[in-house]
């Protein structure tokens, strides 16, 4: 009795009636197609003898495959598949049946074949049927007013396809309807993708998208170029058209994302760096087993990493940061989200610390340490010197020397383009971290490999001007730039830290390595960039205002220092600097002078000492 509970239901009973109803009514009208609609009475009493036992091969081999348990509201290619292979075993077994018994007491071979295709259309027919009145009722698919937006797909690739096909059995849940795709395959043009016409190349948007009323663009190219998805994004926008995007192929090989969450395209789709590649069998090599520790682990970088080391089985992770409220949305989005309690340990705490920070490091016993905590923000820096200093070239020395007193395996110090021939407080505490870390890589007694990895702005971090921006955007503007001409490099944050993972395992102690952003951009596009994505007109909507370069800005960010020279690594995208300009000076003796320095508080005597141990420093006006 238990066997049968699932089937004792009124839509198991109804379904089965159905199935039983079109069964007779098939084998039937076979019969009246057979004999040209008059049925002589012989046949028409073979049809009296047979149709029960008929039938009940029918039904019985569509219990086998499943026919009875499966979800009937949907309905597509595998489920035609295997109703067809269902009904031609039991159209065969039949068959088989009148070779047996000579045609005695069986329906004739015509009959048995007309049945086996009516049959079919007619289950088939009644899922469809389910299906369309299940997502968006039959009327309204009939007459189309069940759509509420019609949508052009970019690419007709798999993605694509699958795009399409969940796209349409969603129409009434999303709202959607898939119109035609457009795809630059000139193999595909003129023909049909899940029913759906593949009507031109990507360029005939323009045309296209009027004609059928396109109120939305969807890109299912996943591994298209940033410079790919500007210029659709960029054709859709002059249409005034919608734009979404299927998510990163990453995202969607690694499980993290599906094919059909699609998401408006943002700036830092189009401005990202084309798809690095990793070696990250290096990459797992170097952190699997190894228990490894993130101070700045609440930022946007140190977040980044702290879910990158994750991918690669290690077997602890400490996460230090200063601030609850970070730590707290760490442990809330990142670490509960995917259960990794027992893996990841969090921690409040302030890298000046060193009593703090000593006992840390005694009781996890890191193997590597990735130092990403600084004080990063250019102009707040500037008129407090002492703090920028305090946490970005003291709070590291120490960190560095307690790496080196405990001999951890590795070091990495996240530093900045901006400490290359820096103008800004900021930008010169990162450039003294380096010396330091430079320094005590040379000690007789250190055994730890010490590195250091610069790159530029990361997009969409705290602070970011891209966040800025879409404040002022959200309040109806203006956008404020600091110069027409400022220019910066930009990276994506997975993408730094993948190459920052890359560079750690080429680190052999003491390298400077250096990421290659791509070209600069122009902030003065950035604003205008995002201004078209936001639905506005710049100079219409939101006005662009120039508010003067900052204290300590540059108008444009530079890759070496005049006195470095750049080699290559095993990887195209990071070099590495050897330096020529090692300070004279010790490192004690550079303390000691910004120490006394700082007790002034007087911040220009604070520059004044700094550049004379850095020399190419340039304090700003």
């Amino acid at each position: 009795m238990n066997v049968l509970k699932p089937y004792l239901n009124y839509k198991f009973l109804g379904i089965f009636s159905a199935y039983l109803i079109l069964a007779l009514g098939t084998l039937f009208v076979a019969y009246l197609l057979r004999f040209d609609f008059s049925i002589p009475e012989v046949y028409l009493e073979n049809y009296k003898a047979t149709f029960i036992w008929y039938v009940s091969i029918q039904i019985a081999f569509l219990f086998a495959f499943g026919q009875f348990d499966v979800v009937f509201s949907q309905f597509r290619l595998p489920d035609l598949f295997r109703l067809f292979i269902s009904l031609l075993l039991s159209s065969f077994y039949v068959l088989l049946l009148w070779y047996f018994y000579q045609g005695d007491d069986v329906p004739p071979r015509s009959v048995i074949i007309t049945n086996l295709l009516l049959y079919f259309m007619g289950i088939a027919g009644l899922r469809i049927f389910l299906r369309i009145y299940h997502n968006e009722g039959f009327l309204k698919w009939l007459s189309g007013s069940g759509e509420l937006t019609r949508v052009a797909i970019i690419g007709a690739g798999e993605v694509g396809a699958v795009l399409g096909a969940d796209l349409i059995s969603k129409r009434r849940t999303l709202g959607i309807k898939p119109i035609f795709y457009l795809d630059d395959s000139e193999e595909k043009i003129g023909r049909l993708l899940n029913g759906i016409p593949i009507l031109d190349r990507v360029g005939a948007l323009d045309k296209l998208a009027p004609r059928y009323g396109i109120t939305k663009v969807i890109i299912a190219f996943p591994s298209a170029s940033s410079k790919r998805l500007r210029a659709v994004s960029e054709q859709a926008g002059k249409l005034g058209l919608a734009v979404e995007s299927v998510p990163a192929l990453t995202d969607i090989v690694s499980g993290r994302a599906t094919v059909t969450q699609v998401k408006p395209v943002q700036l830092e789709d189009l401005l990202g760096r084309e798809t690095v590649k990793l070696n990250f069998d290096k990459i797992h090599a170097m952190l699997k087993g190894q228990r490894i520790l993130i101070t700045g682990a609440g930022g946007s970088i140190g977040r980044e990493l702290v879910s990158q080391t994750l991918e690669q089985s290690p077997e602890a992770v400490l996460c230090i940061d200063q601030s609850e409220i970070a730590i707290f949305d760490l442990q809330f989005s990142l670490i509960n989200a995917h259960a990794l309690n027992e893996c990841v340990q969090t921690c409040i705490l302030d890298i000046k610390d060193q009593a703090d920070l000593r006992y840390r490091i005694e009781t996890f016993k890191p193997t590597i340490i990735f130092h990403a905590a600084a004080y990063k923000h250019v102009n707040l820096m500037e008129n407090q010197p002492e703090e920028a200093l305090n946490n970005n070239f003291f709070a590291s020395i120490n960190l560095m020397e307690l790496a080196s007193e405990f001999s951890i395996e590795r070091f990495i110090f996240i530093s900045t383009d901006k400490a290359i021939n820096p103008t800004s407080v900021m930008g010169v505490s990162k450039r003294l971290a380096e010396v330091a870390l430079q320094e005590i890589q040379l000690r007789q007694e250190n055994k730890t490999r010490f590195m250091a990895v610069r790159f530029g702005n990361v997009l969409g971090s705290s602070g970011s001007v891209i966040n800025i921006f879409k404040e002022q955007i959200a309040k109806g503007g203006p956008i404020t730039v600091t110069h027409p001409d400022v220019m910066r490099y930009f990276m994506t944050v997975r993408e730094a830290m993948g190459l920052v993972l890359e560079s750690a395992t080429q680190g052999s102690g003491g390298e400077i390595f250096v990421l290659d952003m791509g070209e600069p951009i122009k902030i003065l596009d950035l604003a205008k960039e995002m201004i078209a994505l936001s639905g506005y007109k710049e100079k219409v909507d939101i006005d662009i205002e120039f508010t003067g370069l900052k204290v300590g800005e540059k108008l444009y960010e530079e890759v070496q220092h005049f006195s470095e020279v750049h080699s290559k690594t095993e990887h195209p995208r990071i070099f590495k600097f050897v330096a020529n300009n090692r300070i004279k000076n010790s490192l004690s003796d550079i303390q000691s002078a910004i120490t006394e320095a700082m007790a002034t508080h007087n911040s220009d005597y604070i520059k004044t000492r700094i550049k004379d141990f850095i020399r190419e420093y340039a304090p700003s006006e």
